[in-house]
């Protein structure tokens, strides 16, 4: 938004708007914990052959590693994506908090004639609430 010299108000600060709203880091969140909850998930699908191998006593170790291939590669297919997730969650999460910090509101130091120093922030002083 331009500033025209018409618009500026006789304090010298530009019309005050409505402030802009700061992005929200609640994606990258959802996203982390999709992601280590789909890590976990992936986990178990690897593991839970084996456990049944184990629990089942054992036995024919070739016909178990016909039946449990899909079940690693599901579960590392799994795992994959979920690590993917995960990482893009931290990569946004940062991101965002990155831009939340720059939105801050400058304070400026104002000096009244004959006063004190006072914390003014930008747009001016605040409109009392009715």
């Amino acid at each position: 938004m331009t500033h025209h010299p018409h618009m500026i108000r006789p304090g010298g600060f530009p019309p005050g708007g409505v402030p802009a709203k700061k992005p929200s880091v609640v994606p990258g969140i959802l996203l982390i914990i999709a992601g280590v909850l789909g890590l976990g998930m992936g986990l178990c699908i690897l593991v839970i052959p084996m456990l049944l191998f184990l629990l089942g006593g054992g036995g024919n170790v070739d016909a178990f590693d016909d039946f449990a291939s899909g079940f690693y590669t599901t579960g590392f297919v799994v795992a994959v994506v979920s690590v993917l997730v995960l990482i893009a969650g931290i990569v946004l999460t940062t991101v965002v908090a990155r831009k939340r910090r720059r939105m801050r509101p400058q304070v400026w130091m104002v000096r009244p004639p004959g006063g004190p120093q006072i914390q003014q922030p930008p747009g001016g002083p605040p409109t009392p609430r009715r």
